[in-house]
């Protein structure tokens, strides 16, 4: 527990130190390569890790759209302990709370998982709605760390009691912003010299 209290504050260090002149553009487009773990809530899955990556265009100082593929590294929770990875895809929608350096998020987007949650079934896709929050800060013009948490909720999942199962993916990411207006002029600006009789 001490371990993770020292980076913790390590990373909240960094990211005070990190100047307040990176602005976020519009229509910057990025991407965000990001690891984690997903948490299978009543589900016969065990936990695994995660890996994803994202692909999206900053709409203004607020809004952005984001297409998002992940695949959770799992097994079933029984004796064979049956590979069942998920792969998921979804189109998500940011809110981004702030249009300064840093800025909490939320997310709200849809999309389809493919699990394998019972072996006589085998894999079966299904409707992903997805829920998040998170925290995004830039490093320079094109650099910024991620870090977020998304409720994925998997509608009439392939089990053999059917329903609704929650996935929480909890995962930290770096991204690369390109493109976009920047809110810096291209050249210093002089102000004309009035001369004086």
């Amino acid at each position: 527990m001490g371990r993770i209290r020292f980076f913790a504050s390590l990373l909240c260090a960094a990211l005070v130190a990190i100047p307040a002149s990176t602005l976020a553009a519009d229509g910057q487009t990025y991407v965000n390569l990001f690891g984690g773990n997903t948490f299978f809530g009543s589900a016969p899955l065990s936990g695994g890790g995660t890996l994803g990556l994202r692909v999206g265009q900053r709409l203004g100082s607020h809004l952005g759209i984001e297409a998002q593929v992940a695949s959770a590294f799992a097994n079933l929770q029984n004796q064979s302990r049956t590979g069942a990875n998920q792969y998921s895809g979804s189109v998500i929608g940011n809110y981004y709370a702030l249009s300064g350096p840093g800025t909490p998020y939320l997310s709200l987007g849809l999309g389809a998982s493919s699990d394998v949650l019972d072996p006589k079934l085998g894999r079966g896709t299904s409707l992903m709605g997805v829920f998040g929050i998170g925290y995004e800060q830039r490093i320079g013009d094109h650099f910024g760390l991620r870090l977020g948490v998304q409720d994925q909720l998997l509608f009439d999942a392939p089990q053999p009691q059917g329903g609704t199962l929650n996935n929480v993916q909890v995962t930290g990411g770096i991204s690369y912003f390109w493109g976009g207006e920047s809110s810096k002029p291209a050249f210093p600006i002089i102000a004309p010299v009035h001369s004086t009789p």
